[in-house]
């Protein structure tokens, strides 16, 4: 299934995705950077910013690292969304492909339509992309 995620909700997409893959499906993603996260400006970067900034204070090169590429930022979400156990987990994962864009050998005609979870304009949102930039992220 190819499904095209430009304007689409980020959460409810990665949900959608997550149910598909347990049922079997193999899922490419394409246009990861184009995703929206719905909230202010602010409410989003604060959540992300907390996340990157997380670090050590006896030594800063310790502690998490996050990933501030758009297709990776969006595969920990659906990453969350899959059943726990490690093995089904990576199983499920690699069904899963996501690219920021769109690659030369695929073609957007036959990508899967998922109206239903589209953004609606009257609400504050980001796109993947803005966040990414604004967290350093290059690709």
């Amino acid at each position: 299934m190819l499904v095209n995620a430009e304007g689409l909700v980020a959460g409810r997409m990665a949900s959608k995705i997550a149910k598909r893959a347990i049922n079997g499906e193999t899922i490419i993603i394409v246009n990861a950077e184009k995703v929206i996260l719905v909230g202010t400006r602010q409410a989003v970067m604060k959540k992300f910013q907390q996340r990157v900034d997380a670090a050590v204070k006896s030594n800063p090169l310790y502690g998490p690292k996050y990933d501030r590429v758009p297709s990776k930022i969006l595969q920990k979400m659906i990453r969350g969304m899959l059943p726990n156990k490690s093995r089904t987990r990576e199983r499920l994962l690699k069904q899963i492909k996501i690219f920021n864009s769109v690659p030369e050998k695929i073609k957007l005609e036959e990508a899967e339509k998922m109206d239903e979870i589209k953004c609606n304009e009257k609400h504050d949102f980001m796109t993947m992309e803005e966040v990414a930039k604004l967290l350093g992220g290059k690709w």
